[in-house]
């Protein structure tokens, strides 16, 4: 009985562990969205974000790179911002992303940047030909990747608890099974009846 009930809890303390992981890892991050997917030189924007935690730290929007041109920035209010951005004139028809990033007083980033794809259109509205590599800034990099390979102890903490819950409830499992693989012998007094 004291092992079943030992199991029996493991294992709803890993049950516990292991939803509490997933849940965690299926939180979304912030979101963008865009009054319209096109647009020409000149043309003006809204942004529309969700999602951004940190409201005492306004968002910044740059055009095609974390350290492009600064179109706009705003307030975070209840976890959202709306903002009206105009695409550089003299921008070439293609595919662009607008980089919008959260950073706290000291410089550091709050959260992590999102991004979202605008394409730019010629004045007479034509597309971008499918397949034509995108334009590039002189003196610009060409990626949008920046090396950071940190790892908060926040995500080290739930790995950590993901990893012991997993193991409660295997040693649970092994426990319950030991427990029930172990039949009683008969007791003597039974037998001679």
């Amino acid at each position: 009985m004291k092992r079943t009930g030992v199991a029996l809890g493991a294992s709803v303390l890993a049950t516990v562990f292991l939803l509490s992981a997933a849940a965690w890892a299926c939180v979304s991050g912030p979101g963008l969205k865009l009054s319209t997917a096109t647009a020409k030189p000149g043309d003006e924007v809204t942004v529309t974000g969700s999602g951004w935690r940190f409201k005492n730290d306004p968002v910044t929007i740059r055009f095609n790179a974390l350290d492009g041109p600064v179109l706009a920035t705003a307030p975070v209010q209840t976890q959202a911002f709306t903002a009206a951005v105009t695409v550089p004139v003299g921008t070439k028809p293609g595919d662009y992303v607008l980089i919008v990033s959260q950073n706290a007083p000291d410089g550091s980033l709050s959260q992590t940047p999102a991004r979202v794809l605008l394409t730019v259109v010629g004045p007479d509205g034509a597309r971008p030909v499918l397949g034509a590599p995108a334009p590039i800034e002189s003196g610009r990099p060409a990626d949008l990747a920046r090396n950071d390979e940190s790892i908060s102890a926040a995500t080290l903490a739930l790995v950590a608890l993901g990893v012991a819950g997993v193991g409660l409830f295997l040693a649970g499992m092994a426990a319950l099974l030991a427990g029930r693989r172990a039949a009683p012998s008969p007791s003597p007094a039974s037998s001679s009846r």
